[in-house]
């Protein structure tokens, strides 16, 4: 079962990929030899405003020379937005001071006409959100192109959009993707492990005392209903 699991989310890090490739190979061009160049070339950099009121591009701001975690959210939702917001907030805790140094989370609104920077930031301050955590909003047709691009745009209904988390570091061009709902421990876990320079640890058969083993009682469903 674990191996599946691993399966799933390997499948899901590929579909990233092939977003973000998806253009180049339509038009017949060869992919970029460098892996953070091919990607840089399809990160959208299309323009947002952030809850602290500031006017940035998603890819030149949010994006470019960053290891970061990317999710979708809006602040009317009732049901998975508030639970994964949640979880964000323990991730946060738990990568301590290497938030807004050298990790960062992007959270973005799907939900544009009704989030406005305001609306944003009160909901930031409520739900936590300390230094390197910027939610943003911009034209629905930009959040979609965002969505698109990173492989997870799969219904026009955004209260039904997948509960997903990419995350990676874009200078090396390594990205990634798992539940939002899964445990914070093993999105931590996840997360470093893109991120950080590869260190080898096997996948471990039995949790350690008191620690749940990565990508374990993930959620059946991902969106909100």
């Amino acid at each position: 079962m674990r191996h599946d699991r691993r399966h799933v989310v390997a499948s899901l890090a590929a579909g990233v990929a092939a977003a973000a490739l998806a253009p180049s190979v339509a038009r017949g061009e060869r992919p970029a030899a460098e892996p953070a160049i091919k990607y840089r070339r399809y990160f959208p950099n299309v323009p947002l405003r952030t809850h602290d009121g500031r006017a940035v591009r998603f890819y030149d701001d949010l994006v470019k020379g960053k290891k970061l975690l990317i999710n979708f959210t809006y602040t009317n939702c009732e049901q998975t937005c508030p639970l994964t917001t949640s979880n964000l907030r323990k991730v946060q805790e738990m990568l301590g001071d290497r938030m807004g140094k050298d990790i960062f989370i992007v959270s973005l609104s799907l939900d544009p006409d009704r989030d406005t920077p305001e609306t944003l930031k009160a909901y930031a301050e409520h739900n936590g959100a300390g230094p390197g955590w910027t939610f943003a909003t911009g034209s629905r047709n930009d959040i979609d192109t965002i969505r698109r691009r990173l492989g997870l745009y799969d219904n026009p209904d955004f209260t039904q959009h997948m509960g997903l988390l990419t995350f990676g570091n874009e200078p090396e061009g390594k990205w990634a993707a798992t539940y939002a709902l899964d445990k914070a421990e093993n999105i931590v876990f996840n997360v470093l492990r893109r991120v950080d320079p590869f260190k080898y640890s096997p996948w471990p058969e039995k949790p350690a005392k008191g620690l749940p083993v990565p990508g374990s009682q993930l959620p059946v469903s991902g969106g909100d209903r």
